[in-house]
């Protein structure tokens, strides 16, 4: 699928590996409570992803 936008595109080709690793390094730079670095946290991140991802499919 064509992207214009190169993080949609990255986060389309990426495993559910991948998703959830980069998830966790975002977590830990951006959540500052302790209750939220949890896999249910991380969960939302992936999810997240995967809404950025389908928005922008068709740009």
């Amino acid at each position: 699928m064509a992207y214009s936008n190169k993080i949609a595109e990255a986060l389309d080709l990426a495993s559910e590996t991948d998703k959830a690793e980069f998830a966790h390094f975002l977590v830990g730079l951006l959540d500052t409570t302790e209750d939220s670095r949890n896999d249910a946290r991380v969960r939302e991140y992936v999810a997240a992803f995967d809404r950025f991802t389908a928005s922008k499919q068709g740009e």
